[in-house]
């Protein structure tokens, strides 16, 4: 408990005085050019845009991933499939709320254990696998519906555990202070702009690529993002946030090619 305390306490004491140094930094920039063009400099510096970056396409991508509209459209995507009157609309309804709970529970537990990067990842890949095969199970149209209504269950769940709330949890910890609140206004609102519009034209991409290929676009899309990830996003857990800021200074850009955060010290930003 001591070691935890004490822990903490030299995590703030880093943070203060890596704010301090950017905010000398920032007023002598601004100083020596008259203007405010100091200012908006620091937002150039690589632990500034980089993880912006990152975060940025991370949560831009979900809406591609079906994190969104999945959940809006399900009664509509569900209902397609009731061919035999084997699953009723409610039930499936039910099971999907279900199981939505039992896994925003469960990542809260797997949060205190299992590092970001490998929750991310392997979010990405379960939920993409799972949908390029309903995709192919939906368009071979022989398979019993309750198979295919599992294997969305599976799809939901993959989900749910990583995709569904990483991202604002990564704007918190790899976006650096100086500019955390304003980025993650500015991310939240073309976010909720873009969803708007991917809810608006929902039904006609699928009258357009069917609901097979509606999923084929889920799984792809969680693929490639899951491969971004692997190759972009830094390990978070057991790093205090000037440590984060640290890694991002270094000139790689692949998370293999750097230096872990852990290892990092006395970097000056």
């Amino acid at each position: 408990m001591l070691h935890v305390s004490f822990q903490a306490e030299r995590d703030v004491e880093e943070l203060l005085k890596s704010f301090q140094d950017e905010k000398r930094a920032v007023a002598n920039e601004m100083g020596s050019n008259g203007t405010y063009w100091g200012k908006w400099k620091q937002y150039l510096k690589p632990h500034v845009y980089r993880p912006f970056i990152i975060i940025h396409f991370f949560n831009l991508i979900q809406i591609l991933c079906g994190t969104s509209t999945f959940v809006i459209y399900v009664p509509g995507i569900v209902l397609s499939w009731k061919t035999d009157g084997s699953l009723d609309i409610t039930l499936g309804n039910n099971l999907i709320i279900i199981v939505r709970f039992v896994f925003i529970v469960a990542s809260c537990v797997i949060l205190l254990w299992v590092g970001r990067r490998m929750i991310c990842v392997s979010s990405g890949v379960g939920s993409g696998i799972t949908a390029i095969l309903i995709g192919i199970l939906v368009y071979m149209q022989t398979i019993h519906t309750w198979i295919i209504f599992g294997f969305v269950l599976l799809y939901v769940s993959f989900h749910t555990y990583g995709f569904l709330f990483m991202p604002t949890i990564m704007i918190g910890e790899i976006l650096p202070s100086n500019i955390r609140c304003v980025a993650g206004a500015y991310i939240f609102t073309i976010n909720n702009i873009v969803k708007l519009l991917a809810i608006k034209y929902f039904r006609s991409v699928v009258t357009a690529v069917g609901t097979h290929g509606l999923f084929w676009i889920f799984g792809v899309c969680s693929l490639l993002c899951s491969l971004f990830l692997y190759l972009m996003l830094p390990e978070t857990k057991g790093c205090s946030l000037v440590q984060i800021e640290e890694y991002f200074l270094q000139p790689k850009v692949l998370w293999h090619t750097r230096k872990k955060c852990q290892n990092i010290r006395n970097t000056n930003i």
